[in-house]
């Protein structure tokens, strides 16, 4: 479940813990708190998507005829074939070396890649859904409005970010900046711990290995095989 705090009360918090309350001083104004509040919160969505990227996971259906990355693209997850039956199959994602394994050849996709601002796809399809899991860039909130809902999603979130954001005043007033960023990186740390825990086992998976076609004995697609076979 989502920690929700409106953008208000998080610079309300941030002044308090830097004991800048709103009117005691016109250092700085509600829009730099939520300039420190906005990237503080990227922080704190850096940490959580390094870890737990399905935490924030997106996806969309490849244009294949432009095959562009996601305006708000921050990172890949992986990208699926989905046939007519709804049934998904996992994309490997070729290194570079090996960018020019399947030739000009086209048909099914059976890997994918970067390429500059777009992806790749091995071999060329002319057809067929192809969905792109991805982790998206954090929502700004430089201007936003002050009712607008922000998930910190747990207390060490929330405390990562008030506190950076206080860090910030207290280095502009010369005062106790020391102890906000010693809060700040603590709850990043803590946070860190909560991302890599969020699945509480560790899923094992056996991998039958097909030297004759791309499948595995039960019909299922073995991205491995097509190492073999091309």
């Amino acid at each position: 479940m989502p920690l929700a705090v409106t953008l208000a009360e998080l610079v309300e918090t941030a002044q308090q813990l830097a004991n800048k309350v709103a009117g005691d001083d016109g250092q700085i104004e509600t829009p730099e708190w939520k300039a420190h509040i906005s990237s503080w919160y990227g922080r704190v969505h850096a940490v959580v998507a390094d870890t737990a990227a399905r935490l924030f996971e997106t996806e969309t259906t490849l244009n294949l005829a432009a095959l562009t990355l996601p305006s708000d693209h921050r990172s890949t997850i992986g990208v699926d074939f989905v046939d007519a039956s709804g049934r998904r199959r996992e994309l490997p994602e070729l290194m570079y070396q090996e960018r020019n394994v399947f030739g000009l050849l086209t048909g099914d996709a059976r890997a994918w890649s970067f390429s500059g601002t777009a992806i790749k796809l091995y071999p060329l399809p002319t057809s067929g859904t192809y969905k792109h899991l991805y982790v998206p860039q954090p929502t700004r909130y430089n201007t936003a409005t002050d009712a607008t809902s922000v998930d910190v999603l747990t207390s060490d979130g929330l405390d990562a970010i008030t506190w950076g954001a206080a860090s910030v005043a207290l280095h502009r007033g010369e005062s106790q900046q020391q102890r906000a960023l010693g809060e700040a990186t603590a709850a990043l740390k803590n946070l860190r711990e909560w991302a890599v825990g969020r699945s509480m086992t560790m899923p094992k998976r056996q991998q039958i290995m097909s030297m004759g076609d791309y499948s595995d004995r039960n019909g299922a697609w073995n991205p491995a095989s097509w190492r073999w076979n091309r």
